[in-house]
């Protein structure tokens, strides 16, 4: 078993190398950490026996042979829910635009330990699941959602897409609809499974990644919103949306937490939240923007009972 150190520097390394492959060598590794090229080898082996395929180009520079399955991965490194939360947030602080870091976030969310972030769905069906949306994605074929449960329309059926955008940390896969004819995202966790068809993209120009915020709202037009926390919303909101923890700050007022992260402009997911859990003890804070305290109103006022 690798210590914790080792097994960070590893991610990093294996971040480095998808990121931008074919451009570090073992040298520069090991001059990074102030290691022996012999140590650097060890990480490189230990990714080797995860069942990554590690190559390099005639100057030894690293790149990632191939696409390896969600469940193999997941068999790389073991880490704290601390240790998600910490690395997670040292991408937030990055030189990288929005898109940018959140591709980085996807990478690394493939190296969890799904089991011990918390996500019961996270089994073996799920990484199923993963593993056939991923081959469908690399072979650029469509697949059928079997049995999917939609919360829009309270039906169950199956849905035929093209998958295009993968993120199991957000329990989402972005997706051209070819029925809707149009791009939806959707949550892995409510179809039964995934069937890999032999029809291949027919909209491959149409496909257009969009920002997910913590809420899971795939959206690119988005506004940053601050609220302030009392612990139970703040469990609450955690508990619910895992990956609002790393927009969660302790305020500088006891017993408070800052939440402050961009959501979609409708705020959809949000205004459940807030609506659903204020009344218990008053304890969420609007800090801003405006225009949320202005959707809650008007929410409130077209509300009929």
């Amino acid at each position: 078993m690798k210590d914790t150190n080792a097994r960070q520097r590893t991610v990093e390394i294996l971040l480095a190398i998808a990121e931008h492959p074919r451009r570090y060598s073992k040298k520069d590794f090991a001059e990074r950490y102030g290691l022996s090229t012999d140590t650097i080898g060890d990480d490189f082996e230990f990714i080797r026996n995860a069942g990554m395929e590690l190559k390099v180009d005639k100057e030894y520079r690293y790149y990632i042979a191939n696409r390896q399955s969600y469940s193999k991965l997941a068999s790389l490194l073991h880490f704290s829910t601390d240790d998600q939360i910490q690395l997670r947030k040292a991408i937030d602080l990055l030189p990288l635009s929005l898109r940018e870091k959140e591709a980085l976030a996807t990478k690394l969310a493939s190296l969890y330990d799904f089991r011990r972030l918390g996500y019961e769905s996270l089994r073996e069906p799920y990484l199923d699941k993963i593993d056939q949306l991923e081959v469908a994605k690399s072979a650029k074929k469509q697949v059928l959602l079997i049995g999917y449960r939609s919360s829009d329309s309270n039906s169950i059926r199956d849905r035929l897409v093209e998958p295009f955008f993968i993120n199991p940390a957000e329990d989402t896969v972005q997706t051209f609809d070819v029925e809707k004819d149009t791009i939806r995202h959707f949550r892995i966790s409510r179809a039964d499974r995934v069937e890999v068809l032999n029809a291949v993209w027919k909209n491959e120009s149409r496909h257009s990644n969009r920002l997910i915020d913590v809420f899971r709202i795939a959206d690119n037009d988005q506004l940053m919103v601050h609220l302030r926390l009392k612990v139970g919303a703040c469990n609450e909101l955690t508990e619910r949306f895992p990956a609002s923890k790393r927009y969660i700050e302790k305020s500088s007022k006891p017993e408070l937490f800052d939440f402050q992260a961009p959501v979609n402009k409708n705020f959809y997911g949000l205004t459940n939240f807030i609506l659903g859990f204020y009344h218990f003890n008053q304890g969420i804070e609007i800090v801003s923007p405006d225009e949320l305290r202005i959707h809650l109103r008007k929410v409130l006022q077209e509300l009929k009972f």
